[in-house]
Formats: C-alpha cells, sequence, structure tokens
C-alpha cells in the first residue's frame, strides 16, 4: 500500500518524474536528481617537500677562512687622544659575488665603531658556494684597536 497516496511503489519517494529508493540519510522531496552533488572527492596527501634552501647562511665561525681583503680601519685621532682602544665586532651580509653588503657593529666603543663598519664594507671575500650555487652568508668580522 502507498502511505503518502501518490502511487509509488512501497519503498520509493520521489516528485513528478523522479523516483529514487528511501536512503537512510535525509529525504529530499521534489529535488531533480540531476542538482543532487556527489560528495567532495578527498584530495590525495600531499608528499613532503624538502626544506627550502636557506637565502642566506650564517657562518660567523668561518667567515674569515674566507676572507681575500680586510682592509685596516682608520684609528679614530678623537678616540686615540681619550685613550680608547679595544676590539669592535661587525655583523656582515656578504653577497654572492663575495662584496659585503650590510655591515652593522654589534659590540666595541662608540667612538670606533663607525671606523669599523667603513672597513669591513671595503672587505671582500671568496664566493660560498652551496651545491655548486653562490649564496648569501652572514658573519661576524672583529677588527682590533690598539695603540701603536
Amino acid at each position: 500500500r502507498d502511505p503518502v497516496g501518490a502511487g509509488l511503489p512501497l519503498g520509493t519517494e520521489g516528485a513528478g518524474n523522479d523516483v529514487r529508493p528511501l536512503s537512510t540519510g535525509t529525504a529530499r522531496v521534489g529535488v531533480p536528481l540531476d542538482s543532487v552533488e556527489p560528495p567532495p572527492v578527498p584530495k590525495p596527501p600531499v608528499a613532503a617537500q624538502p626544506p627550502p634552501r636557506p637565502k642566506t647562511l650564517a657562518l660567523s665561525h668561518v667567515i674569515n677562512s674566507k676572507i681575500i681583503a680586510k682592509p685596516v680601519p682608520v684609528y679614530p685621532s678623537i678616540a686615540r687622544a681619550a685613550g680608547i682602544h679595544g676590539a669592535v665586532a661587525v655583523q656582515i651580509l656578504v653577497d654572492e659575488s663575495g662584496q659585503v653588503v650590510s655591515a652593522q657593529a654589534t659590540s666595541g666603543h662608540a667612538l670606533l665603531q663607525a671606523e669599523a663598519v667603513r672597513a669591513a664594507y671595503r672587505a671582500r671575500f671568496t664566493p660560498t658556494l652551496l651545491g655548486n650555487q653562490p649564496v648569501k652568508v652572514t658573519g661576524v668580522i672583529t677588527y682590533n684597536f690598539v695603540f701603536r
């Protein structure tokens, strides 16, 4: 017997000319079959990618072995007159061709730092290769200001 009275066989539902078997999910009476979207297809997992190569390597302990030219900084006369001496550490960024493109004093007396940075910009290094490709490197070079 037809419980709805639509003249459909038992165990089916529909509207108009659509006839579908009853499902255990939510009934969609009156929705054409071609408008029902299929469930989304799960995407396959993405294979783990190796981490990208660094664009800049930190080589503070090796940078001095790659130096080609390390100009001596000018000893500032005001620092000399004041008896100021000591080491100045300069953090540098060396480009792929071995030229210093950034330099910043990180320690040392303020009256000595500017000349140490100027000298660091004039320093030259052997290009650093990673997998036969030149890369930028960072490191620290130290200038010692001593009386002579």
